[in-house]
């Protein structure tokens, strides 16, 4: 699933932090047109309206601390019932921002790719003195994506056997079926209970 927002620029130019903290509000606009398909063939998730992105800068010298709040709205398909519902997210960003360039690691490949340390994914760092708000926004709307989402814990989900939505109506399939594989494993242990 891939969450689609409009491509824009939102450059945070470094220097303006120096004197004291540099604040900042932003709003992405979203384009719901563009949504991706997910494994399934569904829609993926889609960002509804904008994603309004708020923070601040501050010199910590000699790098910056950046720290952001995003707030949007996304609709995703349940991976149990596979209907579409929306959800409210408000995320807490914070990473260390540089303007340096470390020096090219002995475990680098010569292709520019090494093994990523636990501080390389709180630490970003600027282009030209500058980071780029867009893309940060959507990298992390990406990255916030849950991995199996669950429109209520209390879904159960569709019915394996007729399909009916559990949760909207009641089936009469029978509730444990078991697999034709596991018979001969279900006899023994049906003699072992008889011994």
């Amino acid at each position: 699933m891939a969450a689609r927002l409009v491509e824009r620029e939102m450059h945070l130019q470094l220097d303006q932090a120096r004197n004291g903290p540099l604040r900042w509000h932003e709003h992405l606009e979203s384009a719901d047109a563009c949504s991706g398909k997910d494994g399934a063939g569904r829609d993926g998730a889609i960002v509804l309206g904008s994603v309004d992105c708020e923070g601040s800068l501050v010199f910590v010298g000699p790098d910056y601390l950046l720290e952001a709040t995003l707030h949007y709205r996304q609709r995703l398909h349940c991976d149990r019932c596979l209907t579409a519902y929306e959800q409210e997210v408000d995320l807490p960003l914070a990473f260390v921002v540089t303007n340096r360039h470390d020096d090219v690691s002995a475990t680098d490949d010569g292709a520019g790719a090494r093994e990523l340390e636990p501080e390389d994914l709180s630490t970003l760092t600027a282009v030209e003195g500058a980071v780029d708000l867009a893309v940060l926004v959507r990298e992390q709307v990406e990255l916030n994506l849950p991995m199996k989402p669950i429109c209520d814990p209390s879904c159960r989900g569709l019915c394996p056997q007729c399909g009916a939505d559990r949760k909207r109506e009641v089936c009469t399939c029978a509730g444990e079926r078991l697999d034709p594989r596991w018979s001969g494993l279900e006899a023994i242990r049906a003699r072992l209970e008889g011994i």
